[in-house]
């Protein structure tokens, strides 16, 4: 029996790492082990998934990606950002968690602040409506650094390893 799946943080993290990533199955690529890690473990716990339905690749000896592919997982995860204007619409744990996805997947802390390669144009649009200003165009610099440290600071594994 297959157990309805429901929206809370830790799916709405993985929606973001979905948004910010390839699209043929759902996963992440990255050399930072605790990215993987949590990808890894929330795809266990929330999808009750089995550790051998999620592939890991290698490179030189270090994970380098972590997928799995589950159509019934990846048409929720498409319907819910077919309304992602409404979900994350509010400063609130599911708005931090989908950008905190996204954050470790295509964010960076640099000198000259927090920054995003790649970013969706609608998901800058989500963005400035919930009061995080950006500029830039092909890498964007988050202006208003601290509002949105704090939005996301629960869920990133980037802005927890940066935090003080």
């Amino acid at each position: 029996m297959t157990q309805k799946l429901k929206l809370n943080p830790n799916i709405c993290y993985i929606i973001g790492i979905y948004a910010a990533g390839r699209k043929e199955g759902i996963g992440v690529e990255s050399s930072e082990d605790p990215l993987i890690e949590r990808f890894v473990k929330i795809s266990m716990d929330e999808f009750s998934l089995e550790p051998n339905r999620i592939r890991i690749e290698k490179a030189h000896g270090n994970i380098t990606h972590a997928y799995f592919y589950n159509s019934r997982i990846k048409k929720f995860i498409e319907k819910t950002l077919e309304r992602k204007e409404h979900v994350f619409k509010y400063r609130n744990g599911y708005s931090g968690a989908y950008f905190a996805g996204i954050f470790d997947c295509i964010g960076s802390v640099e000198k000259s602040g927090l920054r995003m390669r790649g970013l969706d144009l609608s998901d800058a649009m989500l963005l400035e409506k919930l009061g995080m200003h950006t500029e830039g165009y092909k890498s964007l610099r988050i202006k208003n650094q601290g509002d949105f440290i704090t939005l996301i600071k629960g869920f990133s594994v980037k802005v927890a390893s940066v935090a003080h």
